[in-house]
């Protein structure tokens, strides 16, 4: 079916139907999300999470040589709000603040001239240490152990697990984690992740030394902003409870004080964390003194759009250049208005 969709792209795009699209979505406004520009093989081990540089620059320079006009998130929301924005401006927002945003991203969009706004996750970024939960799944991703087993660890399998074997595998994984997140502190969690390291022969400390899976500290953040990344709100431990009004608010305080004591400015614009939200959460959201939410709905945002479920086109390195250019002339949304699949 994907062999049929970019060959039906490659049609439309020649008979003139993207610049058609692109003059009828001319008003809306596109927002792109990405997430990390992969240092080692973390586009392969996560293509949905990580991108290649290569074609991070490429989405980059299609953008540029086509003239869309790109926009800080802020400024083209409010010339949403106006109408006063150029025609199909975009935003470009990267999420969570993994190291290779500083390393990789904000150069190459320095050298483009491009805006961003980043969405920034705060725990991990106090902590300093790498993610724990894409740390064990890298390290099952990247081991050749053909089995694990029993582990006399309370986390650890009682019996020899086939790690040939995806689904026992992801089964364990997510046993590891879930304990790691739900009975111990970080300490207790390097040390899973030193011990099951070392049980799968993949280096924990060179993880670590890498930064391939850790965010940027405290000390980075104002490198960042200098070098034209606009730093907004993603909650502190990425997550935003729907059924707990004070831990919905304790998130983006959180992320909200940390943000303000390494930048000393108050941020309003925030993003869902894994797009997960509901309109329970708007209540708390202004609350808070947020003015605007992105989601991982795929779509183009117009003056009547709600400003706290704007809609996002989310890129991945597994996405074709054509499904790209698609969205990004706005055939993509033609077809989710026509088809009536368009969030309403």
């Amino acid at each position: 079916m994907t062999g049929l969709k970019i060959l039906f792209f490659h049609l439309c795009k020649t008979i003139g139907l993207f610049h058609l699209a692109r003059f009828l979505m001319r008003r809306r406004l596109l927002i792109l999300c990405f997430h990390g520009i992969a240092l080692h093989d973390e586009a392969r081990f996560r293509p949905m999470l990580f991108m290649r540089e290569a074609v991070f620059r490429q989405r980059l320079q299609t953008i540029r040589r086509h003239g869309f006009p790109v926009a800080r998130l802020g400024d083209a929301l409010e010339g949403l709000e106006t109408g006063s924005h150029p025609s199909n401006t975009v935003v470009i927002t990267i999420d969570d603040g993994f190291y290779n945003a500083l390393s990789r991203a904000a150069p190459i969009l320095q050298s483009f001239g491009l805006p961003a706004t980043l969405y920034l996750t705060s725990y991990y970024v106090e902590k300093a240490v790498p993610i724990f939960r894409l740390v064990i799944q890298y390290m099952f991703w990247k081991t050749e152990a053909d089995a694990l087993g029993p582990v006399e660890q309370p986390w650890g399998p009682s019996e020899r697990i086939a790690l040939s074997d995806a689904a026992q595998r992801d089964r364990l994984a997510w046993r590891i984690i879930d304990y790691g997140e739900g009975r111990t502190d970080e300490c207790g969690r390097e040390r899973i992740c030193r011990i099951l390291g070392g049980m799968l022969n993949v280096d924990y400390e060179e993880i670590v030394e890498s930064r391939i899976l850790s965010l940027v500290t405290r000390e980075e953040l104002p490198r960042l902003e200098s070098m034209g990344l606009d730093i907004q709100l993603h909650t502190h431990r990425h997550r935003l409870p729907v059924d707990d009004e004070a831990a919905c608010r304790r998130e983006i305080r959180d992320n909200q004080t940390f943000i303000l004591d390494a930048l000393g400015e108050r941020k309003v614009h925030l993003c869902y964390p894994s797009g997960v939200w509901s309109k329970e959460q708007w209540p708390c959201l202004e609350a808070e003194g947020v003015r605007s939410a992105t989601t991982c709905e795929p779509g183009l945002n117009t003056n009547r759009t709600p400003r706290y479920g704007l809609y996002r086109i989310l890129d991945q390195d597994n996405l074709s250049q054509i499904e790209f250019e698609a969205e990004l002339f706005g055939f993509c949304e033609l077809i989710r208005i026509l088809t009536g699949r368009r969030r309403t």
